[in-house]
């Protein structure tokens, strides 16, 4: 198994958009099309056959993904592979590439070799036939899980003081939403996600790819009860804050006749909000268990017209929160704990 590798990946970064050109009215001109790089050398890949052993791990990817793959997890596109080999905290096992990604993850193909992890290149009506089914992404790749911390765990390694935002989940089964809530994590500047043991798996295929590879850069856990989860963010010093619809919404809650409604978002503490938060979100359609929000020491909402739910509360108030306490600079500037990386990606 390739061993820890770290990297520096500014060259490689998209230029920002106020650096595009634009035209005299100032709309951005349409970008022109990449021209094609040179091959890698044939010594930094190994072209393999249909019955390859080596690959069998990507064969019939759908049948996996329900079977289960032990210890290795599967990452689709390139976004995610650069975002393991970039920031991951996990080792790169393999990569599986079409022939005709050669020369566009040149680059990443030679870095990779040049740390011992071994890129495999099919003919791309092969590669289809690998993973079962028309796969026009044409990048895949193996990595080894980690493993699974519990809750105390994570909350303890992020900073003892000063400020911190972690997002706590529970029954978060639904792997788009999953997906969304890592790459809000990672915008945001968050240091954790602690979910419940009946949340899906953040290192499930689609999860990853909609988290843009976000999932293997933010620590999470996966691990206990809803109640054990928001014990662990307590026990590091966070207030808990519970997102839920409005009374105004379609929704019966007899938790606003015991301890009142849901405080409106802008007029919770402004300018005094606590500096350690953690944002406890529920799954699509239900929201937040009765139990959950009577754990939370506090419940906000975003006010809206009619029954209407808000779809993107989340990002919503994870933003409002960096608005509190950082600038745009310092959200930037976020680090996560990169165990594996790679030279040159």
């Amino acid at each position: 198994m390739p061993g820890s590798v770290k990297s520096d990946v500014s060259s490689l970064a998209s230029p920002p958009r106020s650096q595009r050109k634009g035209d005299s009215n100032g709309a951005l001109s349409p970008s022109p099309k990449k021209a094609e790089g040179p091959l890698p050398p044939p010594s930094s890949y190994i072209r393999v056959e249909y019955g390859d052993r080596r690959v069998e791990v990507y064969r019939n990817l759908k049948e996996r993904d329900v079977t289960g793959r032990g210890d290795v997890f599967i990452l689709e596109g390139e976004n995610s592979v650069r975002n393991l080999v970039r920031n991951g905290r996990m080792p790169l096992v393999s990569v599986c590439l079409s022939e005709r990604r050669l020369r566009p993850m040149a680059p990443l193909i030679e870095a990779l070799s040049r740390h011992n992890v071994p890129v495999y290149v099919l003919k791309s009506d092969a590669f289809s036939s690998i993973v079962g089914f028309n796969f026009h992404r044409g990048v895949l790749a193996c990595g080894k899980r980690p493993r699974l911390l519990e809750p105390p765990e994570v909350a303890r390694q992020l900073p003892g003081e000063g400020h911190s935002t972690i997002i706590l989940g529970e029954t978060i089964n639904n792997l788009d939403n999953v997906g969304g809530l890592f790459r809000n994590a990672a915008a945001f500047g968050c240091g954790a996600v602690l979910l419940d043991d009946k949340s899906a798996d953040p290192l499930y295929r689609k999860a990853c790819r909609v988290s843009g590879g976000h999932a293997l850069n933010v620590p999470f856990s996966r691990i206990g009860s809803i109640g054990d989860v928001i014990s662990a963010a307590k026990a590091t010093g966070h207030v808990v804050v519970a997102l839920v619809t409005p009374s105004t919404s379609d929704r019966e809650n007899a938790v606003d006749a015991d301890i009142g409604e849901p405080i409106p978002l802008d007029a919770w503490r402004p300018g005094h909000r606590p500096e350690r938060l953690a944002v406890l979100v529920g799954a699509e359609g239900p929201g937040l268990t009765e139990a959950a929000q009577r754990l939370a020491d506090v419940r906000l909402c975003i006010p809206m017209d009619g029954m209407v739910p808000c779809g993107v509360r989340n990002a919503i108030i994870l933003r409002t929160i960096a608005e509190t306490f950082v600038n745009l600079h310092a959200i930037k500037q976020t680090q996560f704990c990169g165990q594996h990386r790679v030279d040159g990606v």
